[in-house]
């Protein structure tokens, strides 16, 4: 099942449309790593399966950090909901589950990891093909990264990851290619992306600034200070997200819901299933704005389940957008349009 949105998304693209990316942890997660003994303990397929950085995987990190028996960690397999395994988990750790996720973050993904795929990632970008792109770690990331740069249409965006995995991969972009001196980027060669987490800031320091808004909560790498507990909310277990689904006068759902009535939004690496994001697509649909919403997702499902998504998330005014060939294959056809753009009539 191929959708025809694509063309759409492409236009909007090409009429360089204001724009906000909502990401999810799916924009972080790879099926390789870099050669050299450093990783090899990373390259073991079944490890990469295992330690992907997925939410599954999280709980799986706090639950060998809790200091649980056998029989505590098979019975909270069994509970269904993943916020409430997170709550019964943050509950054991007590205040180190910050610290763990920490470890668990920037041990799998941190500037080394992604300089040295760097290197594979120059051989797509000299390169490009879907099958070059399978074989970069991180690949999906650095195009994602690429696309803000060449997109300057594209003004804020909103990640439920605690990382800074995507401001790493922006950085890396803009040093290799002024290095090189081929000015790639055009409007956006001296971009400076901005990890937030501590409220909406509707007005940019300068044109030149990018806002990551981390809506979820921020964790820096170990060489940074962690941010106070006042200003940086951590959205990890049922509680918070409950606590977030009520207040919608908080500065992430007022930040988001502006975007979403007034921008082209596009959400990658997101499944859409959680109560925030529905009621955030509710009230931007009551708003009855005139731009549209995309919804990138793979094609990893049978298709009568597609259907039946595609089906209700466009009685939401959602454009699904997906690929027979996968994901990987749309990241690489949006990022090739976008190279190649001219504004259409």
């Amino acid at each position: 099942m191929e959708s025809q949105n694509i063309d759409v998304l492409i236009k909007d693209f090409a009429d360089n449309k204001a724009m906000a990316l909502f990401l999810g942890a799916g924009c972080d997660l790879t099926k390789t790593y870099p050669e050299g003994e450093r990783y090899e303990h990373l390259r073991d397929p079944k490890v990469i399966e295992s330690n992907s950085l997925s939410w599954k995987n999280l709980l799986n990190e706090l639950m060998q950090n809790a200091c649980i028996d056998d029989n505590d960690i098979n019975a909270i397999e069994k509970i269904s909901s993943n916020s409430l395994k997170a709550a019964i988990l943050k509950n054991k750790l007590g205040s180190s589950y910050i610290p763990v996720i920490q470890n668990w973050l920037y041990s799998h993904c941190n500037h080394r990891v992604l300089l040295d795929s760097y290197k594979y990632y120059k051989k797509y970008q000299e390169s490009p093909s879907v099958e070059n792109l399978k074989e970069v770690p991180f690949g999906t990331l650095f195009v994602l990264a690429e696309i803000i740069l060449r997109q300057d249409s594209i003004k804020a965006v909103f990640t439920q990851n605690y990382n800074n995995y995507l401001t790493e991969a922006i950085n890396i972009l803009l040093e290799n290619d002024k290095k090189d001196g081929n000015n790639s980027y055009g409007l956006r060669q001296k971009l400076e992306p901005i990890d937030v987490y501590d409220g909406w800031q509707d007005n940019p320091f300068n044109k030149d600034c990018l806002l990551i808004y981390h809506v979820h909560g921020y964790i820096p790498p170990q060489s940074e200070l962690l941010p106070k507990k006042e200003s940086n909310h951590i959205v990890l277990s049922d509680e918070e997200f409950y606590q977030l689904s009520k207040d919608i006068f908080s500065w992430q759902n007022v930040a988001q819901l502006n975007y979403l009535s007034h921008y082209t939004c596009i959400m990658l690496g997101l499944s859409l299933e959680d109560m925030t994001s529905l009621r955030l697509l509710r009230y931007a649909n009551i708003e009855k704005s005139s731009e549209r919403v995309y919804w990138i997702r793979g094609n990893d499902g049978e298709n009568t389940t597609l259907r039946l998504l595609t089906e209700y998330y466009e009685s939401q005014h959602v454009c699904v957008v997906n690929d027979a060939d996968g994901y990987v294959n749309l990241y690489h056809k949006l990022l090739t349009e976008i190279k190649n753009k001219t504004p259409k009539k």
